[in-house]
């Protein structure tokens, strides 16, 4: 029960609900007619028992004959039996049986002991003249009733109630029990349809809380949900909305703490390496300061490497500017409509020297990219493979376009020292850099280029052998 869904669980819980007490409503119907059914029999066998005991008096005169002599040597009894359309018995005092109406079955010779006890004890209560027991077994009923005359006990009438019309009677009750589970089939048939019409006016303002849950983001605007009533739902959609309003207040403050600590950490990134250059001009400064003070001979010379200097330190803070520019220009895309293998082949050629080559593919291979984008990529991946090959080993890089899927797979191979373990997990986060010089923002700004293509950047490397970067752009259709 526990694994089935909520909208299940209260449907079978109501299924449920609805069958028992359909069942007990049945029940106690059914016992309730055969209760009143059992009464008015006991009654009618009252009356019809009464009826009995007035024509014996009218038709016997026990205080001048026998109990034998009335019924046995006389058709009194068949007479009897005949106005009223009983069988009639006559027991003594000792429960022994007398006469009998029905010569076809015989009554039992001897009224049960136990109840013959009972009819006793009641004749010998005081001022009794009205001792009538009725007994009950297996659906058919007994009456005795004691005969009087002068208030003095002489015998035991019996009456066996007609069997007949109690299986009529039960035969009756199972027709109005097959009526009554027709009804209940029927009602419980609608009860469900109504179960199912409301659940799932119950359920759907859940569904609808369930699906909103599933749609909120920390990066949109999520939909409050309008709940006309103040009921229990009203009130778990009420903290709904107040959670996505809390949701947007505390995803401005993240975006703007990140913003800061974004600028913050970029300001010290831009202030370090900007720093770094000044030092040896100021040095460079100062020493030619110095030079011309001393009125040295060979100021030319010493002109010549100051300038030198000077020029190859602006660079130095003109790249910072560049790498940074780059950078924060990257959301900016053209996309167009070329065929890769072609603008591959022209970025491999410029580093032909390099020791670069593009084997190139027989394939159409046409992408929707940003070009430029895409030769930044490629530049960088390049560079980034010409100098992790040691000087005293020979340049061997390879590029070639593999068909993975829905995409576009480049692969740029290289025989350079392979990247190391520890840092294999953070060639990718800015800042990130294992050079002398360069701001580390080189594959995080690879990386983010791709994505932005939809695709994928993914490595392998080893130690000693070398490093392949495969750069997987989505095929255009």
């Amino acid at each position: 029960m526990r694994k089935l869904k909520l909208s299940h669980r209260i449907f079978m819980s109501m299924l449920v609900l609805i069958f028992f007490s359909f069942l007990a409503v049945g029940i106690s119907t059914i016992s309730r007619y055969q209760s009143k059914n059992k009464e008015y029999h006991k009654e009618r066998l009252k009356r019809k028992d009464r009826a009995v005991v007035q024509s014996i008096k009218h038709m016997t005169q026990p205080e001048k004959f026998s109990l034998e002599e009335q019924f046995t040597q006389t058709n009194i009894l068949k007479k009897i039996s005949s106005i009223h359309k009983l069988n009639i018995n006559i027991y003594d005092l000792e429960g022994g049986v007398i006469a009998t109406s029905d010569t076809t079955t015989p009554p039992p010779k001897k009224i049960n002991k136990a109840l013959l006890n009972q009819i006793i004890t009641n004749i010998k209560r005081i001022n009794t003249t009205n001792v009538r027991e009725i007994q009950e077994k297996e659906g058919f009923l007994d009456i005795y009733t004691v005969l009087y005359n002068n208030k003095k006990a002489y015998a035991i009438l019996n009456i066996p109630y007609n069997s007949k019309e109690i299986n009529d009677i039960n035969q009756e009750i199972k027709t109005e029990v097959l009526v009554l589970v027709k009804i209940y089939t029927f009602l419980f048939i609608m009860s469900g349809l109504i179960a199912v019409f409301l659940l799932k006016q119950i359920t759907k303002p859940l569904k609808i809380l369930t699906q909103k849950l599933k749609d909120v983001e920390i990066t949109k605007q999520n939909e409050p949900i309008f709940w006309p009533v103040n009921d229990e739902l009203g009130v778990l959609i009420s903290q709904y909305n107040n959670l996505i309003n809390e949701l947007k207040e505390k995803a401005e403050k993240l975006a703007k703490s990140e913003r800061q600590g974004a600028w913050k950490k970029m300001a010290q990134q831009i202030a370090h390496e900007i720093k770094n250059p000044l030092t040896p001009m100021r040095l460079s400064v100062q020493h030619f300061e110095k030079t011309t003070q001393n009125n040295d001979e060979i100021l030319n010379q010493k002109v010549k490497d100051f300038t030198s200097t000077m020029i190859q330190q602006i660079d130095a803070m003109s790249a910072v500017v560049s790498a940074f520019s780059n950078f924060a220009s990257l959301t900016k895309q053209v996309s167009e409509r070329f065929q890769l293998q072609k603008e591959v082949e022209k970025i491999a050629d410029l580093y032909k020297k390099e020791g670069v080559v593009f084997d190139l593919t027989e394939e159409e291979c046409y992408v929707k990219i940003d070009k430029t984008h895409l030769t930044r990529v490629l530049n960088n991946l390049i560079k980034n493979a010409i100098q992790s090959i040691p000087q005293k080993k020979q340049n061997q890089i390879k590029l070639r376009i593999k068909n993975v899927k829905n995409f576009w797979c480049i692969e740029i191979k290289d025989n350079g020292i392979g990247i190391k373990e520890e840092i294999r997990n953070k060639i990718f986060e800015p800042n990130f850099t294992t050079k002398n010089s360069g701001m580390g923002l080189g594959l995080a700004m690879v990386k983010n280029i791709i994505h932005d293509f939809e695709g994928e950047i993914s490595f392998i490397t080893k130690l000693g052998v070398g490093t392949t970067f495969f750069v997987k752009i989505p095929k255009m259709i």
